[in-house]
């Protein structure tokens, strides 16, 4: 009989929002160090799977690309004024990497709903962030949460298909 509730999905989301609350309030060296230990308990309670940190390090590359083009396009301000993303920026994307086969699984085979949760949920993280930490939108915030929700409705999506497909891979390597 299958649990109501998965206890490794539970710890996984819980591990990532407090995470991300360490991170956006604390910065980089808090952001550092919540990332190392919420890997370390990921891969020891949550996934064994070690094939899974190529996709940690796919979506972080990302994640910085990502945040260095709305840097760099001013619709995100540093208060040290560089186009690149903090540290703890990027922090974020390792662990957001965290949830896409677990949390986040059912999603995979859902795409309109994960376009849809993504334009959502993504300019709403980026908003939240900006009042709890030094990173500003920028001259027009209504722009930058429309440009950043058409950027989640496409990142979503796809960072789960590498998920499904690291998946797949993992499962054909078991056979």
């Amino acid at each position: 009989m299958k649990r109501f509730i998965d206890l490794k999905k539970v710890i996984n989301a819980s591990l990532f929002n407090i995470a991300w609350l360490v991170c956006v309030i604390f910065g980089d060296l808090a952001a550092a160090m919540a990332c190392a230990v919420v890997l370390a308990l990921h891969f020891l309670f949550v996934s064994r799977n070690p094939i899974e940190g190529s996709l940690l390090l796919k979506v972080v590359i990302l994640g910085w690309l990502v945040d260095t083009a709305l840097f760099s396009a001013n619709l995100l301000i540093s208060d040290v004024g560089s186009n690149f993303p903090p540290l703890w920026l990027s922090c974020l994307w390792l662990l957001f990497a965290t949830t896409l086969n677990h949390c986040f699984v059912w999603f995979q085979q859902h795409n309109i709903v994960a376009m849809i949760v993504g334009a959502i949920a993504g300019p709403t993280s980026y908003y939240a962030g900006c009042q709890l930490s030094a990173i500003a939108m920028g001259e027009s915030p209504l722009t930058s949460l429309l440009i950043i929700a058409l950027v989640w409705a496409v990142i979503f999506p796809l960072v789960l298909s590498w998920a499904s497909r690291l998946n797949d891979q993992s499962q054909s390597a078991a056979i």
